[in-house]
């Protein structure tokens, strides 16, 4: 057997889990984050009070951003706003920060999450603990991580899911056989959910769920309303 037949065989009888586990292989985010990836593409999500550098989390000072019910409100319009848009040109007519989002991600990018967080930084609620200062989360598992951190991310394993009506502004985070998809809450018409979903298709479009309780793809919610209140659950020490 030559030496590529062999890494080959063994490659593949690693188990699912370890393989999907690879591009975070010896990755410890200076022991002040969690590795998460897409693809072939590792990423770190830093706990509080650190920014994603590369691989590694640095220290970070800055004021927590100032959050009212109107924060939502921008958010969704200027998600709307870019509807229709691929990457190449969502953000490419704002002006300010963060600028277009084509030049904080790679070409080919699995884009829904980053669109996410460029929104968010747009309408003043930036995320913390990724790149570029600290608002990109560029993967769903990071932006749950960040909702779960602060008390609030209602999954539909919650009690809480029965009664749970989520706002303008939210985040959605939806599961899929591969890396899983994220968006953001237009609205929610009864048993309608409506959404604003980057990379959908290629570009920013509007999708419905009907009886979106019932759909096992709709893995839960992060309100924006309860994460920007002053409660952060303690970092799990990374070993």
């Amino acid at each position: 057997m030559t030496p590529r037949a062999a890494l080959v065989l063994m490659l593949a009888l690693l188990p699912s889990t370890a393989r999907a586990q690879g591009p975070c292989a010896g990755v410890t985010c200076s022991l002040h984050g969690l590795c998460t990836s897409e693809r072939d593409e590792a990423f770190c999500a830093c706990d509080e009070g650190f920014d994603a550098v590369e691989l590694e989390c640095v220290r970070a000072h800055r004021r927590a951003p100032a959050w009212s019910p109107s924060s939502a409100v921008r958010a969704v319009e200027i998600a709307l706003g870019e509807v229709d848009h691929d990457l190449a040109s969502v953000g490419r007519a704002r002006r300010g920060d963060p600028g277009a989002l084509a030049s904080h991600v790679r070409a080919d990018a699995l884009w829904c999450s980053d669109f996410v967080s460029w929104v968010y930084r747009a309408a003043g609620v930036p995320f913390t603990g990724g790149s570029r200062g600290g608002w990109l989360l560029p993967t769903n598992t990071s932006i749950r991580r960040w909702f779960d951190r602060r008390g609030a991310y209602v999954s539909r394993a919650d009690r809480e899911w029965s009664s749970f009506v989520p706002q303008p502004g939210d985040y959605v985070r939806i599961s899929t056989p591969t890396w899983g998809h994220s968006a953001i809450v237009q609205r929610v018409d009864g048993e309608t959910l409506h959404t604003i979903e980057g990379n959908a298709g290629g570009r920013v479009r509007l999708v419905r769920y009907a009886r979106w309780r019932a759909q096992a793809r709709i893995d839960g919610f992060g309100s924006l309303a309860r994460a920007h209140t002053p409660r952060v659950v303690p970092a799990v020490v990374h070993r």
